[in-house]
């Protein structure tokens, strides 16, 4: 079963040019066959919109987790994985 990962990074801090959403799981040990990321900056605008990027993309199990971060590069999660089902 293929699984999808979101990333919504909260706050409004801009993201480094370099960070990309597969950087970031990799750094946070996030294990997805394809990673999705929602900010205000970049990426997608709302959970609903990767989610369904996703779903259209094979994915059969798509998790979300909460980060975050101060400088733009470096990442942290604040919440535990919220399976998305539907």
């Amino acid at each position: 079963m293929k699984t999808g990962a979101i990333l919504y990074v909260a706050g409004e801090s801009a993201l480094d040019e370099t960070v990309d959403a597969g950087s970031i799981a990799k750094e946070l040990g996030i294990a997805a066959d394809r990673v999705e990321m929602v900010s205000a900056t970049r990426g997608y605008e709302d959970v609903i919109d990767a989610w369904w990027m996703l779903l259209t993309r094979g994915m059969k199990r798509v998790v979300c987790f909460m980060v975050s971060s101060m400088d733009g590069k470096h990442f942290k999660l604040v919440s535990q994985p919220l399976r998305l089902c539907g």
